[in-house]
C-alpha cells in the first residue's frame, strides 16, 4: 500500500503523464501540419474586362451588336505542397472565371464564344506562362442574358526561397482585336456609351 503522499503523487504522476501524451500529440500534429501558403495576388485586366462582337460589316449600333460580355469574378483554390526542411515544393491552382454575356439584336446562332487567357507574371511584369482557352455559351429558350463559369484551370507554380509565392501575380483577360481593344478603351475613357 501507498502512504497518502505516495497516492498523491502517484495521481498527479498520472494525469501529467496523461497530459504529456496529449501534448506530445498536438507538438506531433503541429509538426507534420502542412505548410499552407495564400493565394498569389490575381488581378482581371481592366481593358480586357469585356468584349462586345458586333456582326460583320462597318455598322456599331446597337442594332449591330451580335453579342457582349464580361469577367465578373475570378475564384482561385490553391493548395500547396512545401517540404518543411528545404521550403521548396509547388503550389497548385484552381482558376474559375465568372462571366456574364448578353444576346444581341443581331445574333442568329444563339451562341456567344469568347477566348481569355491566365497570364503569370514575376514583379517586373515579365509574362513566365500564358494559355489561351476558348468558351462557348448558348443562350437558352428566349433568355438574352446568361450567367457562367469557365472549368477551373489547373496551374503549378514553383516555390523556392528565390520564388516565393509573392513573387507571381495572375492576370486574366479577353482575347480582343485591335478594334475590340480600342472600342473598350475608348468606353472606359467615356468616349463611348
Amino acid at each position: 500500500m501507498f502512504p497518502v503522499l505516495g497516492k498523491s503523487f502517484l495521481a498527479v504522476f498520472l494525469m501529467f503523464g496523461l497530459n504529456a501524451c496529449g501534448g506530445y500529440q498536438y507538438v506531433t500534429d503541429i509538426l507534420s501540419a502542412p505548410i499552407i501558403l495564400k493565394c498569389p495576388d490575381y488581378l482581371v485586366l481592366a481593358d480586357a474586362a469585356s468584349m462586345t462582337k458586333f456582326r460583320d460589316g462597318p455598322g456599331r449600333d446597337l442594332v449591330d451588336v451580335n453579342y457582349d460580355g464580361e469577367i465578373t469574378g475570378l475564384q482561385l483554390g490553391c493548395e500547396s505542397n512545401i517540404d518543411k526542411k528545404t521550403k521548396t515544393g509547388s503550389m497548385d491552382i484552381d482558376v474559375t472565371l465568372v462571366f456574364s454575356a448578353t444576346r444581341g439584336p443581331a445574333n442568329q446562332t444563339r451562341k456567344a464564344r469568347f477566348d481569355y487567357f491566365i497570364s503569370v507574371v514575376n514583379p517586373q511584369q515579365e509574362i513566365l506562362d500564358r494559355k489561351g482557352y476558348p468558351l462557348v455559351v448558348t443562350f437558352p429558350g428566349n433568355k438574352t442574358r446568361v450567367q457562367f463559369a469557365s472549368k477551373p484551370v489547373v496551374m503549378e507554380l514553383p516555390i523556392t526561397a528565390i520564388w516565393p509565392i509573392s513573387y507571381y501575380r495572375i492576370f486574366v483577360g479577353l482575347k480582343l482585336t485591335r478594334d475590340e481593344l480600342r472600342f473598350n478603351r475608348e468606353k472606359i475613357q467615356g468616349n463611348r456609351n
